[in-house]
């Protein structure tokens, strides 16, 4: 038959053009036949099954519809069409200067560090000169004297390890450390050496101490409760003849040394009372975002009626002080990522295990805890946990129950408790923790960790800053939430228990009975022996079982409405105070740790109630070394306790 509108030419052109335009006709048309037939395909074959219906139309070919994602899809075809000569230009330029920028790129870095550095300096040198010919003095806390304390630890920092450590300090060591070492080296591990020198400190301790606190009873009776807790945790230690008294002592004497530089020396003091000025102007920017969102649910209003009354709300706790949760964590995730957090514990570390002499994990970790939780500290030191002794282990769990996160810490300081004792109650219990924890739990093993091994840990998981900030906004919700549901649920626990115990009171005439009378009794002995004021012992006590049974949250929201508590009373009570050991941190860290390293479950489980009683006793040595340091109450009257306001200015 014959079918003009497809024949073909015999001519060369013709045939070019015709196959052209017949083939694509005749491709479309037996696509189409060969899909509508059912009956087409090899023998045996069903085809009943492949109907058009199910069938549709992508670039001239009929295709199954589950296999439609298969193709590209019609708008991502690329346009073939030429860009315009603006296009071009731009493209070509950016190219250019792409290409100039990689090849030279060292080049590039230093000229802009160098116009930066200039630029700086110029700034800099603008300040001081501004500041030295209208102000009055410099403040060495606020204003150009604390930008000079930045910039020369900076230029201090840049020239050390740019110079002296590259150019001077090998030569230095071989000139002069070296040959002293090869004289004391007959010395070096010789047991007299090493007991003539911890009784020499211990002495010095002791002889300070009973000098500075001669006319202050209470003082002494805090130094009393050092050697108490000491003499407590060898009774139940796991090994008591194994245990290192080496490791105990540079522990308690780095904890004394900071204690010292924090309470008793000026200088010490001002430098940390600055600091935490600067901590709680930070943390009080939180106010800008939780203000912007929750309104007076995190500002408090007052309401003013037409009688002339006056309705004053206060904030509410979960939308103001919660609030610097997410700030914080913002911040911190931000400071991880490049390297600065990892920077400021790997060194911190490294100061712990060459001082009180515990490994390097278990040291880096109790750096870590000075700053993050006891959840999130032990991330730091993953690779190891499923190579670690028990006693390490122990070590671990011991810092997070002795120390609090650095997210929770501007909570309590929206609280209105002083910023320098917290701050400072987590520095010193760092190394009372690895002291505790190896007294408690020695070493009986030989460690498998290594301080090589942690400088190959790489904690950067996120793409860039942004990403890092995100996600600690989003750990920091995960932090609030379990904080409030926690909160919610033991203090519903200890109004059950109150009520019931209260009940069973009734019933043999002691109406006063409840279960937090029954704390404040238990733990009068623990008040005592850290130097609480005879006055204020019961409520103190009272304190130290909400934190125990409930949380240290809890009782610091209790003791500021404890308006009878003298400031010395509060001063020693945040000190015992500042700490997770409490029974839900049980839960936390076993949970967490135990994600970590599940083979290692069954030590933890072995472990988790000694460094409960450990963390617990390093929360109460810290108190009884405030209390032995802490002098007159009338120092204490002008600290910061009752300090709530804020300012968005340094």
């Amino acid at each position: 038959m014959e079918n003009k509108g497809f024949e073909m030419s015999e001519t060369p052109q013709n045939n070019e053009k015709s196959l052209g335009v017949g083939q694509k006709s005749n491709t479309f048309r037996n696509a189409v036949l060969a899909n509508n037939d059912p009956g087409t395909g090899p023998p045996g074959e069903n085809k009943d099954d492949d109907n058009p219906r199910d069938k549709k139309l992508r670039h001239g070919v009929l295709v199954p519809v589950e296999e439609e994602e298969k193709l590209p899809p019609e708008e991502d075809l690329e346009d073939d069409s030429t860009p315009n000569i603006f296009g071009r230009i731009v493209v070509a330029i950016r190219s250019a200067i792409f290409q100039a920028v990689t090849t030279n790129k060292r080049i590039f870095n230093i000229g802009v560090m160098v116009l930066g550095a200039l630029a700086f300096n110029a700034y800099f040198i603008g300040a001081i000169h501004y500041a030295l010919t209208y102000k009055d003095r410099v403040d060495w806390c606020d204003g150009v004297g604390f930008l000079v304390i930045i910039v020369g630890v900076v230029y201090w920092s840049l020239f050390y390890y740019y110079f002296l450590k590259r150019f001077v300090w090998k030569k230095f060591r071989r000139g002069i450390v070296q040959p002293i070492q090869k004289i004391f080296a007959p010395l070096k591990g010789r047991w007299f050496v090493k007991y003539a020198w911890g009784i020499a400190c211990l002495a010095a301790a002791i002889a300070f101490v009973v000098v500075d606190a001669k006319d202050e009873p209470r003082r002494l009776i805090s130094a009393a409760g050092v050697v108490g807790i000491l003499a407590i945790c060898l009774i139940f230690s796991k090994h008591p003849g194994r245990v290192n008294w080496g490791h105990v002592f540079w522990g308690l004497g780095l904890q004394f040394v900071f204690g010292v530089m924090i309470l008793r020396w000026d200088g010490g003091r001002d430098a940390f009372d600055c600091l935490s000025s600067k901590i709680k102007t930070f943390l009080d920017f939180s106010l800008a975002g939780s203000d912007f969102v929750y309104d007076h649910l995190s500002t408090g209003v007052n309401l003013n009626f037409t009688s002339g009354d006056t309705l004053v709300l206060q904030p509410l706790f979960a939308f103001k002080s919660l609030s610097v949760i997410f700030f914080f964590s913002f911040f911190i995730n931000i400071l991880y990522y490049y390297g600065m957090m990892m920077w400021v514990i790997t060194k911190l570390g490294w100061v712990l295990q060459t001082t009180v002499g515990t490994t390097a994990a278990e040291s880096m970790n109790a750096a870590a805890n000075i700053f993050i939780g006891q959840s999130e500290a032990p991330i730091l030191i993953k690779p190891f946990l499923g190579v670690m002794t028990n006693s390490e282990l122990h070590a671990v769990m011991t810092s997070g129950f002795a120390t609090i996160a650095g997210s929770v810490m501007g909570a309590y300081i929206s609280f209105g408790i002083n910023p320098s004792y917290l701050l400072s109650s987590s520095i010193m219990a760092a190394p009372a923790a690895l002291a505790l924890s190896k007294l408690v739990y020695p070493e009986t093993k030989k460690s498998r960790t290594t301080a090589d091994q942690l400088k190959s840990i790489s904690l950067k998981q996120e793409g860039n800053a942004l990403d890092a900030a995100s996600a600690g906004a989003a750990q920091g919700l995960m932090l609030i939430g379990n904080i409030i549901a926690n909160i919610i649920a033991f203090m519903s626990f200890v109004a059950f228990l109150n009520s019931l115990v209260h009940w069973f009171g009734v019933m043999v005439g002691l109406d006063e009975l409840s279960f937090e009378w029954i704390l404040s009794k238990v733990f009068i002995p623990v008040a005592y022996i850290i130097g609480i004021e005879d006055k204020d012992v019961e409520d103190v006590a009272l304190l130290l079982g909400l934190k125990t049974v409930v949380n240290e949250f809890v009782a610091y929201q209790r003791m500021m409405t404890m308006k009878t508590l003298s400031e010395r009373s509060k001063a020693v009570a945040t000190y015992a105070l500042c700490s997770f050991a409490n029974f839900s941190s049980i839960g936390i860290q076993l949970g967490g740790i135990g994600f970590m390293a599940p083979e290692r479950r069954a030590d933890l489980t072995k472990v988790i109630w000694y460094a409960f009683f450990a963390g617990s006793a390093c929360g109460v040595l810290n108190a009884c070394i405030a209390g032995t340091l802490i002098a007159s109450p009338d120092a204490l009257a002008d600290d910061m306790f009752n300090s709530t306001t804020s300012s968005y200015d340094f």
